[in-house]
């Protein structure tokens, strides 16, 4: 009889230690039936059939609205758009095409008028042994998470107390588990004069690239993830001419 106690005591274990591993994985996201005849990368043609939508309120330059960011789920890429996303941030821009290894195109017109693209590259997408070991001691050390969890958008989002390194203060974040990188997303802070978002993204030191940052409220911004979910949306950069980069 002991025996076979010590077999269910150490099943359970078992299935005590593999359950919260298989919880805190996310679903993928299935590509839609459109995907197929629309996205055409070989032509200059990508197809985002879902989008992040955040309300945000930046208090320091007073502003607020709702931010909304494209995502193609089978590749991780993003789309952010001038109209529902960077504005006036973003000069003559006219969408932002992102990729999970570190491959922006910036698509718009130049001063003669002329429709432009330019390519940039993100080396912080793929950083050294010593700066991802930097990354993750200080996740640990400054994001510790609460007890408080929550379930949307078909995502388990966890509430952190997030630490300021430089001054000690503290304030409470949530972060939400996502089967695709964010990575694009908080690698836009790393392209210089190019696009700026209404509220910083400027996490890809401090979070892994599965972590998404949903809700903040500090002294500076209040951001919320209000959706996600199916918001189809095409961009097409052909007929526009690459436009060469100095290093």
């Amino acid at each position: 009889m002991k025996r076979y106690l010590t077999i269910i005591v150490l099943l359970v274990g078992l299935l005590g230690a593999i359950a919260p591993a298989m919880a805190q994985a996310p679903k993928k996201i299935p590509a839609d039936k459109q995907r197929a005849l629309l996205w055409k990368p070989d032509k200059g043609q990508y197809y985002f059939s879902h989008a992040l939508v955040f309300d945000y309120q930046n208090k320091a330059d007073k502003s607020s609205g709702a931010l909304k960011i494209h995502l193609d789920p089978v590749t991780g890429a993003m789309c952010f758009v001038k109209e529902t996303s960077f504005g006036q941030g973003g000069k003559s821009f006219d969408f932002v095409i992102a990729f999970p290894d570190g491959r922006y195109i910036f698509c718009g017109t130049d001063e003669d008028g002329k429709k432009v693209r330019v390519n940039e590259v993100v080396k912080e997408f793929k950083p050294d042994i010593d700066t991802k070991k930097q990354q993750q001691d200080d996740f640990k050390t400054y994001v510790v998470p609460t007890e408080n969890k929550r379930e949307e958008f078909g995502f388990t989002s966890t509430e952190y107390d997030l630490t300021y390194a430089t001054s000690g203060t503290q304030e409470k974040i949530w972060l939400t588990k996502t089967p695709f990188s964010v990575y694009p997303l908080y690698g836009l802070e790393f392209v210089e004069s190019a696009v700026s978002l209404p509220v910083s993204f400027d996490y890809m030191n401090l979070l892994p690239s599965d972590l998404l940052l949903s809700e903040i409220n500090s002294k500076d911004v209040v951001l919320k993830l209000k959706s996600f979910g199916k918001d189809p949306y095409t961009a097409n950069t052909k007929g526009y001419s690459t436009l060469k980069v100095n290093d």
